[in-house]
């Protein structure tokens, strides 16, 4: 009881510590670009979207109706979901594998790790899928050896929800069939009530995105296949040595192989020993670390794809360290991921390593409100009625949260994407004005010159902390000859 006390005092010093970090950098930097893009979904919500389903915009657009459009309104939900996350980890890990000191590391490796330091302030489809992934983790292990209906149900809802989150979400379910299935004293499960319960609400969750998809001839469905699975043409070796960079790199040089370790040696015990607990973690895993390895050798795999499923098998590598004597383990492992998440916030603040502008992700957190100021300016000279238009989604969403830009005057130059559906058959009569922004690495604002009697370009340099990020170019192109139609 002591020691259980002990970490229990030990988790909440964590989460308070992690959140109260993750509030202040929430603060203080600024968007990502792609939070500037789920804050525009937010603002027009729909029952899915090109790219995603629509939890994210729906979370975001529920704490705009509580905090207005602030950094908090978009990032709250991210901070409150690590906290949420580190919790449930930790009772799993005294509950289920009878360890307070298990739950508790695996709750420091979720936030000791630069994808965990960005997923605890960074608001994302993860977000809400890794909420629904761990409260799913939590009553699915309550629900198998309970006669009740609640937990069944609230597995279910934690399914539903996140599939409304992203459609990685469909890795939960094999995990759920496979133990049901091969334990024998579960299999009368498949013809409960309280099972399928579990499975109509988890069905729920996919009709809104079953729904616009089937409005939209599928393009959901498409595109993701395109950009994630369709093999590109780069060759075996540099596409797997950009996934093993991206989760080296972001989850920790020795981690990521102990996560691998521990996942196949608990693979090969568990189903002998009658173990559930672990034959499920194992399998709420390695089905997805699996697929995105396979599909990382073929096309570029995105770093943060994977990482959900290394959630469950955090658990599997804590009891692995807890059984070892000593603190080697445990030292070997969490320090060369704890340190370049320290790395990644002192960096992300201070711009301390001199790294090119180019190859330093955490530019992507500075220059913007200096953005919006130019932006704003702007905006009052052509009398609140130019429609600005930006060089791709999510620098045109950015636009509109720091230029204070509302939706009907805010577009993307290429009109691909959820603008195709927002701006589609939409005509700018003759003459608007509209402003172009983009960040200097191309402009093709001069391509919609012909069309406008004049055209002024403004660059405009951003530096933080005496280092220069980015130029920014403001194209005004005034009095428009005739009606435009967008297609």
């Amino acid at each position: 009881m002591e020691s259980e006390n002990r970490y229990f005092s030990a988790i909440l010093r964590l989460v308070v510590a992690m959140g109260l970090l993750h509030l202040f950098m929430a603060l203080y930097l600024d968007l990502t670009p792609d939070e500037g893009y789920y804050w525009e979904l937010s603002r027009r919500l729909d029952w899915s979207y090109y790219d995603h389903p629509p939890m994210v915009a729906c979370i975001i657009a529920f704490f705009r109706l509580l905090l207005g459009d602030t950094h908090l309104a978009i990032r709250l939900p991210s901070i409150l979901t690590s906290a949420i996350g580190s919790l449930i980890l930790f009772q799993i890990g005294r509950e289920f594998l009878g360890n307070p000191r298990v739950g508790f590391i695996a709750a420091f490796l979720f936030n000791l790790t630069p994808a965990g330091v960005a997923i605890g302030f960074i608001t994302t489809p993860d977000t809400p899928l890794a909420l629904f992934w761990l409260t799913g983790m939590y009553s699915f292990l309550k629900a198998i050896n309970s006669e009740s209906d609640f937990w069944w149900a609230l597995t279910g809802i934690s399914l539903g929800f996140g599939a409304m989150s992203k459609y990685n979400m469909i890795f939960f379910v094999p995990a759920v069939a496979l133990t049901v299935i091969a334990f024998p004293r579960y299999r009368h499960l498949m013809l409960a009530r309280r099972y399928w319960l579990m499975v109509g609400l988890a069905g729920l969750g996919t009709l809104p995105v079953l729904y616009w998809n089937h409005s939209h001839d599928w393009i959901s469905f498409k595109f993701q296949f395109d950009h994630g699975l369709k093999p590109n043409a780069r060759g075996l070796f540099r596409n797997l040595g950009d996934f093993l960079g991206g989760q080296l790199g972001t989850i920790g040089l020795t981690l990521f192989p102990v996560l691998w370790f521990a996942a196949l040696k608990y693979a090969r015990a568990t189903l002998s020993r009658l173990d559930e607990v672990r034959f499920f973690l194992v399998w709420l895993a390695l089905p997805k670390m699996s697929f995105f390895v396979y599909t990382g050798m073929k096309s570029k795999v995105e770093a943060n794809w994977p990482q959900i499923a290394y959630l469950s098998a955090m658990l599997l590598v804590a009891e692995w360290i807890c059984a070892g004597e000593g603190a080697r383990r445990r030292n070997w492992v969490i320090a060369p991921s704890a340190f370049p998440a320290f790395l990644v916030v002192i960096q992300s603040l201070t711009f301390i390593i001199p790294l090119p502008p180019n190859s330093d992700i955490s530019t992507r957190l500075h220059g913007w409100r200096k953005m919006g100021e130019v932006v704003q300016r702007f905006d009052a000279d052509t009398g609140y009625k130019a429609v600005f238009v930006g060089q791709g989604a999510p620098l045109a969403t950015l636009v509109g949260f720091y230029g204070k830009i509302p939706s009907e005057r805010l577009a993307e130059i290429h009109g691909g994407g959820n603008f195709q559906f927002w701006w589609q058959n939409r005509e700018l009569p003759a003459g608007s004005e509209v402003v172009y922004v983009d960040d200097d690495k191309f402009s093709e604002a001069m391509n919609f010159a012909r069309f406008f009697t004049a055209s002024e370009s403004v660059k405009i340099p951003v530096t933080y902390a005496g280092r220069h990020i980015r130029n920014m170019n403001f194209t005004r192109l005034s009095n428009l000859n005739s009606n435009l139609k967008f297609k």
